[in-house]
């Protein structure tokens, strides 16, 4: 367990659910991949932090076609919508020991979650990383949106958000908050 000491707490003006259709998804992670592969190049490789980033770094990884990985990551207490973060991450990196077979993964790679909250997963992840990393190696984070308490930016993103984001893959919130869509945006964060 990771403790992260002088990380924000996320910022939910509780006014409504933020939610990403597939069409924004889907155009984010060509956004984002595309980005990376402009300011990063070469990618080697994408790791996913389970569960939220997985389904965005395979997407992005299966743009730059380079290899994905995935570790596990605990930062919620729960899944229900509005669960304030503890600051305290549990990391489980070994599938990506297991995928690695003993090898590091070298180059630029890129670590992948669904939204950057309070910075606490980036970084206690990125720090137990490092046993599996060539000494070399650069990593550079990237979330498909990131909260507007947040005291890390990741290197990059798309939508900067104050209130709770259910994305395409999770099952619909039942809740009565009304319902705002992400927009289709043209471009990632920092510009």
């Amino acid at each position: 367990m990771t403790d992260a000491p002088g990380i924000a707490s996320r910022r939910f003006r509780h006014e409504r659910l933020l939610v990403m259709t597939l069409p924004a998804y889907e155009h984010a992670v060509r956004l984002l991949a595309a980005a990376a592969e402009a300011r990063f190049a070469p990618v080697s490789a994408v790791v996913a932090i389970a569960n939220g980033g997985l389904v965005p770094a395979g997407g992005i990884s299966g743009v730059l076609d380079v290899p994905n990985y995935r570790l596990t990551a605990q930062h919620n207490p729960t899944d229900a919508i509005y669960t304030e973060a503890t600051g305290h991450v549990t990391c489980d990196l070994s599938p990506l020991a297991a995928a690695l077979g003993g090898q590091q993964l070298g180059g630029t790679v890129l670590l992948v979650d669904d939204i950057c909250g309070s910075g606490a997963t980036f970084t206690a992840v990125q720090s137990a990383l490092h046993p599996h990393l060539q000494l070399e190696t650069v990593v550079r984070t990237v979330a498909l949106c990131r909260n507007a308490g947040t005291s890390l930016d990741p290197d990059l993103w798309v939508w900067t958000v104050d209130d709770w984001v259910c994305f395409p893959w999770e099952p619909p919130s039942r809740t009565e908050a009304a319902v705002e869509e992400l927009p289709i945006l043209e471009r990632v964060e920092p510009a």
